[in-house]
């Protein structure tokens, strides 16, 4: 299961929140055996954040993935969402950043495996 959190300074309107879900459960599929069926998706508007040290349009991106992807997915995966971000919020490319997690051990309906 994916989970992908968005958080921004920016107050979001519902149909960029939307926006967002919806770009990412399209884009989700670029990264080998992950759907949007099993995506989880948390946004955070409205934040007090700092970037460059200054108070700005920002948005930090965070990803949460079990188990390792090959690079050139995750690159295009990242390149493609911060691209669409951009679209969506208007906070430029270069006021994004993303980090990808990947977890080896994940618990989901009950289970840990």
């Amino acid at each position: 299961m994916p989970f992908i959190t968005f958080t921004t300074t920016k107050t979001l309107t519902l149909n960029q929140e939307k926006s967002l879900k919806e770009s990412a459960g399209k884009l989700i599929s670029i990264l080998p055996n992950k759907k949007e069926e099993n995506l989880m998706i948390h946004i955070e508007d409205n934040q007090v954040m700092y970037f460059k040290g200054e108070e700005m349009d920002c948005m930090k991106i965070a990803c949460q993935l079990f188990h390792t992807t090959d690079y050139q997915y995750k690159k295009e995966f990242a390149e493609k969402l911060l691209k669409e971000v951009e679209r969506i919020t208007k906070i430029p490319v270069q006021q994004q950043y993303l980090s990808i997690e990947e977890f080896e051990n994940w618990g989901k309906n009950g289970e840990f495996l």
